[in-house]
């Protein structure tokens, strides 16, 4: 058994194309997901650091008049 062409399930090694071809369609489908949450996960991230960039900027854009008011009283 060529390491290339096997998978470990449940701790136990198998021989890829031995296996039943809906198992190997399930089997690309669980890597394709676990593609698709890793993306996912990279994308959630960079929405947090655009929404911290955006409330820094709108906290920002206030605080000039808040001082201004303060000054004025």
């Amino acid at each position: 058994m060529s390491e290339e062409n096997t998978v470990t399930i449940n701790e136990e090694q198998y021989d890829f194309d031995g296996l039943d071809v809906s198992t190997q369609a399930n089997i690309a489908r669980v890597n394709e997901i676990r593609r698709e949450i890793a993306s996912l996960k990279m994308q959630t991230n960079e929405r947090e650091l655009v929404l911290q960039a955006y409330t820094r900027a709108i906290v920002e854009s206030v605080a000039p008049v808040e001082e201004a008011e303060v000054e004025a009283s």
